[in-house]
């Protein structure tokens, strides 16, 4: 998803948002451990997540990723920008969830449950979307993006979350408490968390999907001045 000038500006703050940092070493020697069927399959909704980024943003300009098609409805830009943002915020609570893990040997091949409240949430947070949330304050993304820099970040992020699913492989996830983002009251699983995080990242792929699929998105323009649409 780079510019055709060059590579994404990594050190753009979408980049830089909340903790995303490497998974560090460990993720290097968990590599080639088979992951536990419930892990494999988010890593594979993940893949698939990125896959589906990609395609939503592919040639399009600057103006048209930015394009609103009503008030108070977000662009392409900002569903993407919305999901780096909260995203990135998760990784600090995984990776304390994992290392407390670890210290504490906790450990497990599942499978692991999704209990009532969060299976109530995971359910209405999945698309088809039935009826509108209004982000946390700290989870609205800027209204102005460039696509070569939100693309590809959302595209690392799920290269981040693939990580963390192998550095969390064989731990007890249903031991590990990390509190569900934006609703400071509930504490998921860590489980729980990461299928939660892949239905509302599908959640707003579909809103971005319905937003470049609209008759009156503009149909050319510049990817910034002096430039040409994406090659993603």
């Amino acid at each position: 998803m780079a510019d055709r000038g060059g590579p994404p500006d990594t050190n753009h703050e979408l980049f830089e948002l909340g903790t995303r940092r490497r998974s560090g070493p460990g993720a290097a020697e968990q590599k080639d451990t088979p992951l536990i069927p419930q892990l494999q399959e988010l890593e594979s909704e993940f893949r698939e997540i990125g896959r589906a980024a990609r395609a939503v943003a592919e040639g399009l300009s600057h103006a048209q990723v930015n394009w609103r098609p009503g008030s108070g409805q977000w662009s392409i830009a900002e569903c993407l920008g919305h999901l780096n943002i909260m995203g990135s915020e998760m990784l600090s609570s995984i990776d304390s969830g994992i290392h407390e893990a670890r210290s504490r040997q906790w450990y497990s091949a599942g499978p692991f449950r999704i209990g009532f409240f969060a299976n109530n949430l995971i359910r209405t947070t999945e698309p088809p979307t039935r009826w509108r949330r209004n982000a946390s304050e700290k989870f609205v993304p800027p209204s102005d993006q460039p696509v070569g820099v939100v693309g590809p970040a959302i595209i690392d992020l799920q290269d981040q979350f693939i990580a963390r699913l192998r550095l969390a492989n064989g731990l007890n996830l249903a031991k590990i408490k990390v509190t569900a983002p934006g609703r400071p009251l509930l504490r998921l699983t860590l489980y729980e968390l990461f299928v939660f995080l892949a239905a509302h990242e599908r959640r707003h792929l579909e809103q971005a999907q319905i937003v470049r699929r609209n008759r009156m998105l503009p149909k050319a323009g510049p990817a910034r001045p002096g430039g040409t649409p994406q090659a993603l």
